[in-house]
């Protein structure tokens, strides 16, 4: 059984399965939904909102106390916490509703928690880094389209693999000194850029995060001093442009070239409706 966990939006964090609570398999949590409108031999707008769940759990009077006070937190803040299976398939949540069921004096008591599940889909973090002047001035590459400037032919870690079935979201960490960066993803016929008309200094990092919500550009400072700079992206003509700073990367292995001279951090999001059950 994958482990669950709780995750305050403040830090706190409840162990779901262990010392004190026990959640069982979470079938309805595990499960997954598409919203649809059913027509003429069809259906339409097919999406994944978010629904809501419910989750048996059996948990000592000290663990539902501190996981309620997270919980309402959370709410009365208009602040999500996250769900996590295993420490890695994650969801961002509310739990919403708690309806108890028995209560065994003062130790500990069995409920039904009602939980909203925001995003529709389980999320896992997977991050290359890409090292700065790890890229040669050796032979130019070649796109379907023209970029900026050339960049270089041969680099010790230049490609990035998208698992799974379906396009991931993007988060790009820029380390400076740098001056306009670009980063340019190319797989088959499919090519974008990615950066932003920024400058980032000596110990500071440019974020370039399209799997937030809302999408963000921050340019956040040594001492973790934070400035927006969600107006500074490339932005071409949108998604699909090949100059689109949020676009998503396609399933498998893509090259990732740039002109060598700063470093980065390359996050993709793969999502599945349920957390895998084989792995």
């Amino acid at each position: 059984m994958h482990r669950l966990a709780y995750v305050s939006s403040g830090g706190g964090r409840v162990e779901l399965d262990g010392d004190g609570a026990f959640v069982g398999t979470a079938p309805k949590l595990r499960s997954r939904e598409w919203s649809y409108t059913l027509g003429w031999r069809g259906a339409s707008g097919i999406s994944r909102d978010a629904r809501e769940a419910a989750l048996d759990a059996f948990m000592s009077a000290g663990r539902a106390d501190e996981l309620r006070r997270l919980a309402d937190r959370d709410l009365s803040s208009g602040t999500p916490g996250t769900l996590v299976f295993d420490g890695e398939w994650y969801q961002r949540a509310y739990i919403a509703k708690s309806k108890v069921e028995t209560v065994y004096g003062r130790s500990a008591v069995r409920a039904e928690l009602t939980v909203l599940l925001l995003d529709g889909a389980w999320r896992r973090e997977e991050s290359t880094d890409f090292f700065a002047e790890e890229v040669s001035d050796g032979d130019a590459l070649n796109y379907p389209h023209d970029f900026e400037y050339d960049y270089g032919g041969s680099g010790a870690n230049r490609t990035v693999t998208v698992a799974g079935l379906l396009p991931a979201d993007v988060r790009m960490t820029i380390f400076g000194p740098v001056t306009n960066p670009r980063v340019a993803v190319a797989q088959g016929e499919f090519s974008n850029t990615y950066g932003a008309k920024v400058t980032v200094p000596g110990g500071s990092r440019l974020v370039i995060d399209g799997s937030s919500y809302p999408k963000s550009i921050q340019l956040i400072g040594t001492y973790g001093e934070v400035e927006d700079k969600f107006a500074s992206g490339l932005r071409g003509e949108g998604a699909g442009s090949g100059s689109y700073c949020f676009e998503q990367l396609r399933p498998g292995t893509s090259t990732v070239s740039w002109d060598g001279s700063f470093g980065f951090t390359l996050t993709t999001f793969r999502e599945e409706g349920e957390p895998p059950w084989s792995s």
